[in-house]
């Protein structure tokens, strides 16, 4: 029987483990950011957790109602 050896990137991930990957970087503010926006499916990133604020449609409406 045959043994083929495992190709050295293998065996090197074996020893010393995979590198964690670069955490994501927000296109649009440059911050590291957990989550990404996407106008309706889209596939052009609006921003992230950092660089987008978000209010309960109930408070706009109300405060919107108190305005007038």
């Amino acid at each position: 029987m045959i043994t083929i050896p495992d190709a050295p990137y293998i065996r090197d991930a074996e020893m010393n483990g995979i590198p964690s990957a670069d955490p994501p970087i927000c296109p649009i503010c440059k911050s590291e950011a957990e989550r990404f926006y996407f106008l309706n499916g889209d596939s052009d990133i609006l921003g992230c957790e950092n660089c987008i604020d978000w209010k309960d449609a109930y408070d706009v409406e109300t405060e919107r109602w108190r305005d007038e």
